[in-house]
């Protein structure tokens, strides 16, 4: 019993370093802990993951280097934030432009209702909330992984050894997951203009 123990312990620093290099945007210190056996999904105790944690130092390079490792772009935590909603917060756009060429969701709404694009304006990053509103309008103004310097196919591969579902391509450069949330939020805007969206 005691042996698992020490494992479960071991792992959970792990990953407590892993979260705390991505709060601190330190590249360097992500690569390692990632090397160190981190697990890229990391929860902390309120769900949030190394991705939400990106978000609050606004770190591009850390950005690229959690989703090129795997790290699920649409994870929630317990209040239903997704990455891109911490992105939208704090109105950082070269980090919302490389969720969104990794395939963030722009419809996801958190316990409140909101969608990233409702926080932008809630948080007066008008410019910001703007652009989102206009790749809801237009799919094709969404950012491709080239644009914003992602590796697509390494993101691939990890989530390929993850288990998990690859970056599909549909039309061009863009997820079928991503232009059928931007309709389902367009369609959303149109038959309520409440949603704010």
């Amino acid at each position: 019993m005691s042996f698992l123990k020490n494992i479960f312990g071991v792992q959970k620093k792990r990953n407590a370093s892993l979260l705390d290099a991505a709060k601190k945007g330190v590249v360097a210190a992500v690569k390692q802990s990632l090397q160190d056996g981190a697990e890229i999904n990391a929860r902390d105790e309120g769900k949030s993951t190394p991705l939400h944690w990106a978000m609050d130092r606004c770190s591009s390079d850390a950005t690229i280097t959690l989703l090129e490792a795997g790290a699920e772009v649409d994870a929630l935590n317990v209040s239903q934030y997704s990455p891109l909603h911490w992105a939208a917060h704090y109105g950082h756009i070269a980090t919302v432009e490389i969720l969104l060429a990794a395939g963030a969701d722009l419809t996801l709404k958190n316990v409140n209702g909101k969608t990233p694009i409702t926080i932008a304006r809630d948080e007066k990053h008008i410019e910001l909330a703007n652009y989102l509103q206009s790749i809801v309008d237009d799919p094709t103004k969404r950012p491709t992984p080239e644009k914003v310097g992602l590796d697509i196919n390494k993101r691939n591969t990890a989530l390929e050894a993850l288990g998990k579902p690859i970056t599909k391509p549909v039309v061009g450069k863009y997820t079928a997951k991503a232009v059928a949330g931007m309709e389902a939020q367009r369609q959303a805007a149109l038959n309520d203009p409440s949603e704010g969206i």
